[in-house]
């Protein structure tokens, strides 16, 4: 794979530290540990364990964003099953899938409004995500993904929850810090995709 570089979160929003992120990370791969533990009968599939795991992780994420424990102010923009919220001016969601196939996530590209800065400047992220992925065989673990896509949906920041990074796959770089702008929240519309439909839970957490 070609080599991607990419910036720790808090390079373009201060307030996406470790500490903070963790705070969503882990519940979401405890969950996914659960769900595994509990749904493994024979009449449990992926189907079965995806739309639990998608499910938990809503209703444990409204929670979180609910009890105000996080380091820093949460904001929920959009409590349906496309679920945003904000953290300083990162609009947020989750998903499951490979971060460096955008297509699988189901990614809407964003078109700019008031973010006009970003129509010319395409190492920004407009798009974040939470993102779980699963193991692919028995001797590799579960890990939570945060990404950052630019307005072409390529990743520009990342996150994980383990060390254990391929450095085939990706090389994270230190930031150049740019001059400190102040812009308006973009909408959540046109940051994320519909409303998730019951196919769509298929594809998202099967």
């Amino acid at each position: 794979m070609k080599e991607t570089k990419l910036h720790p979160p808090s390079a373009f929003e201060p307030l996406l530290t470790d500490e903070v992120l963790e705070y969503f990370a882990t519940p979401m791969l405890d969950i996914y540990f659960d769900v595994h533990e509990i749904l493994n009968s024979e009449n449990d599939n992926n189907y079965t364990r995806g739309t639990a795991i998608f499910g938990r992780t809503y209703e444990q994420f409204k929670k979180l964003i609910a009890s105000q424990d996080c380091p820093v102010e949460v904001l929920l923009k959009d409590e349906t099953f496309r679920f945003v919220f904000q953290i300083g001016y990162a609009q947020i969601g989750f998903c499951k899938g490979d971060f460096t196939d955008p297509k699988s996530l189901k990614l809407r590209k964003y078109t700019p409004t008031n973010y006009d800065l970003f129509q010319v400047d395409n190492n920004q992220p407009v798009i974040w995500k939470f993102i779980l992925n699963e193991p692919k065989s028995e001797e590799e673990e579960a890990f939570v993904e945060f990404v950052g896509f630019n307005l072409a949906t390529v990743p520009v920041a990342y996150w994980r929850s383990n060390d254990n990074l391929d450095g085939n796959k990706l090389h994270l770089v230190d930031p150049i810090t740019p001059e400190p702008i102040h812009l308006d929240a973009p909408s959540v519309g046109d940051l994320d995709e519909d409303d998730l439909q019951d196919e769509d839970l298929d594809t998202k957490f099967k």
